[in-house]
């Protein structure tokens, strides 16, 4: 059986439990969770050569950019729960990451294109990096392997970037950035305290991640505002329940931080899916979102605080929310299947007549 992108991308979506759950074990775990986090991130890269090769599908179109924000939705969200990012670094990434897909949405709609810069392409990477960075730092808080780790990969990215520059006379913007990056990471980690480190990467990590996203906000928000109060509606359904369930995490028992992991999982899947139904003229039940669940989730959360105080309302409020996920991305997911199947079923009948 040949191996293709779409093989890789799904293989990383099911393994992530993994690692996540290793995070939470002692130290020979936790360094098992970052061998597997940084081979999963590998595949990453392994897909897009696959997809480049083989040529991209419909479903990997799909999938891929799903399957990065899940990941970093589990390498993150960990790090805020063991207490190790503060939670005003992470959530402001989970914001942008909603937005632009929303943003993306609306400029379909009105077939305006959104041109990916190169920073938006390599943001992914640069998140991958910086929270395995970060995870190091604080299981090896004497910054040796931190540093032995910045420095070898320093040394053979100047190896790289040589031979690149003897072969074609110039770097690449991917490239210099690298080096860049490597270096101030390697003066970060033998300048600073392994706190103070930690917040620097996360603050990195923040400002690329924002700045990423600026050319989406300033064309997709105007768009946004132009088609009224319905748009803006969605924009703000599509925001609520990971969001806030993110939030509320502080205030939530310990053992039910991975259902706020889970939470933006599937709003990040369901995120694609409707992406992908409008794109192909599909049922859209987007409507569902703004005017069922969000409004049941918020309702739960405001009865569980009136009648039984906020902090027997938040558990409460994460397990209903969780539910209502599930359900929606299911039915998303019947919705592909049924017109994946009736695309094979047009493409055989095509083939018979031939």
């Amino acid at each position: 059986m040949k191996i293709r992108a779409n093989h890789l991308t799904g293989l990383r979506i099911i393994l992530l439990p993994l690692p996540y759950f290793l995070v939470y074990g002692d130290i020979r775990a936790k360094i098992a969770a970052l061998v597997a986090f940084t081979l999963l991130g590998f595949t990453d890269y392994l897909d897009g050569l696959l997809a480049r090769r083989d040529g991209s599908t419909p479903l990997g179109k799909l999938l891929d950019p799903v399957a990065d924000k899940i990941f970093i939705a589990v390498t993150l969200i960990p790090l805020v729960d063991l207490g190790i990012l503060p939670l005003w670094i992470v959530w402001p990434i989970f914001l942008r990451e909603f937005l632009v897909t929303e943003f993306r949405r609306f400029c379909t709609a009105s077939k305006k294109q959104l041109r990916v810069t190169e920073l938006a392409k390599i943001k992914t990477t640069l998140q991958m990096i910086g929270a395995g960075l970060i995870f190091m730092t604080d299981m090896f808080p004497d910054k040796t392997v931190l540093i032995a780790f910045l420095s070898g990969a320093l040394l053979a990215t100047l190896f790289l970037a040589t031979a690149l520059y003897w072969r074609d006379g110039h770097l690449s913007t991917r490239m210099q950035t690298a080096l860049i990056l490597l270096v101030f990471g390697l003066t970060v980690g033998l300048l600073l305290r392994p706190p103070h480190i930690i917040i620097t990467y996360g603050l990195v990590m923040l400002g690329i991640t924002l700045v990423s996203g600026s050319q989406y906000l300033i064309i997709g928000l105007p768009e946004c505002l132009r088609q009224g109060l319905p748009a803006l509606g969605r924009l703000i359904a599509s925001l609520m329940l990971p969001l806030l369930s993110l939030a509320l995490m502080p205030s939530a028992p310990k053992e039910l931080s991975s259902l706020v992991v889970l939470i933006v999982a599937l709003e990040f899947g369901s995120q694609g899916l409707d992406m992908w139904a409008m794109q192909e003229k599909e049922i859209d039940i987007s409507w569902i979102k703004r005017r069922i669940l969000v409004p049941v989730a918020l309702l739960s959360l405001v009865l569980g605080c009136v009648f039984y105080g906020f902090e027997s309302a938040v558990p409460a409020f994460l397990w209903i929310t969780t539910g209502l996920c599930i359900c929606y991305t299911v039915a998303n997911i019947w919705i592909y299947w049924r017109a994946a199947c009736r695309t094979h079923h047009l493409v055989r009948e095509q083939g018979m007549r031939r």
